[in-house]
């Protein structure tokens, strides 16, 4: 859906990107994370044919950025990090003129239309005017905008600024819902519980450049050493439950009730897999084991340090 090979922009003295690479598949929905002046931006505009790359490769749903720059806009859907918005219009005018822009005909305009107020949650306000609207129902209504002409990629840049706690959570189960129906998306935010919450991915982006998690220097640079926490239900003998933890190093257990227990293991996430082995090795019937790897705050620590997001 997405392929990106060493990606380079700038901006006369400044580097937007520099060497920046990605690849993103029909059926991900990937998170863009970095501080202020990563080049989340650059990198969305240059996919939604905004902005030419000085160099590398960019292809969108199997068509060059640079070579087919119609074909790119077709496939996909872009809300910009500040959406323009007509605010004398009405909602259904506003829709019907992006139809228009789109180049729909009929039968396709009128059922597009339809289809985006229902998705928008506005079907019985098509007469109201935009700018009566919430900022939270005005992003969903710029976000059924772009869906107009059903496009299979969406870029989104910063959706959830300014909006209000009920309106991200309105805003996340709608983003769940595109990509369960095969909707690819790309987005970049600041806010990483959202983030956390919906994405199948996460790629840290710095300075231009790909930033992987730093994973064996966590002390050196005083951050949290990488931990998995494991819950499980279990039944059988407590006393061989507590021989095994003692015998695994770097476990610690934060709770246990009755055949409840809540631990934690130093390590990678793959240390739950190993210990969940022991457990069955030493005779114990695990009902229920969930294992999870660190939190995305955590990872953005690993991965920045002390930036600001």
């Amino acid at each position: 859906m997405i392929e990106i090979e060493a990606l380079r922009k700038s901006y006369r003295k400044a580097r937007g990107l520099d060497g920046f690479s990605l690849h993103l598949e029909s059926n991900e929905l990937v998170g863009l994370v970095g501080p202020n002046g990563a080049g989340k931006t650059t990198l969305i505009k240059i996919l939604a044919t905004l902005l030419p790359a000085d160099s590398g490769s960019v292809r969108v749903s199997g068509h060059d950025v640079s070579a087919d720059p119609v074909a790119v806009r077709a496939s996909l859907g872009y809300l910009p990090d500040v959406a323009g918005i007509y605010q004398d219009m009405r909602i259904g005018e506003f829709l019907e003129f992006f139809a228009d822009a789109f180049r729909l005909k009929e039968p396709q305009r009128t059922a597009a239309i339809e289809r985006a107020l229902e998705r928008a949650g506005l079907a019985d306000r098509r007469k109201d005017f935009v700018e009566h609207l919430s900022l939270g129902w005005k992003q969903r209504l710029l976000l059924s905008k772009i869906l107009l002409h059903e496009p299979k990629l969406l870029l989104l840049d910063e959706p959830a600024t300014g909006l209000d706690p009920l309106a991200r959570i309105r805003l996340r189960e709608q983003l769940k819902r595109l990509h369960s129906e095969g909707v690819a998306i790309l987005i970049s935010s600041h806010i990483l519980t959202d983030l956390e919450d919906i994405c199948t991915r996460i790629v840290f982006i710095a300075d231009g450049k790909n930033v992987l998690e730093r994973q064996t220097d966590a002390r050196a640079v005083g951050l949290p050493s990488p931990t998995v926490t494991c819950v499980l239900e279990f039944e059988g003998s407590a006393e061989m439950l507590d021989r095994t933890i003692a015998n695994f190093p770097g476990a610690r257990v934060l709770e246990k009730r009755g055949g409840f227990l809540h631990i934690e293991l130093s390590g990678s996430p793959q240390q739950g897999s190993v210990f969940l082995g022991r457990l069955l090795a030493a005779g114990i019937s695990v009902l229920h084991f969930d294992a999870r790897g660190p939190g995305l705050e955590e990872r953005y620590r690993r991965a920045f340090g002390e930036r600001t997001p």
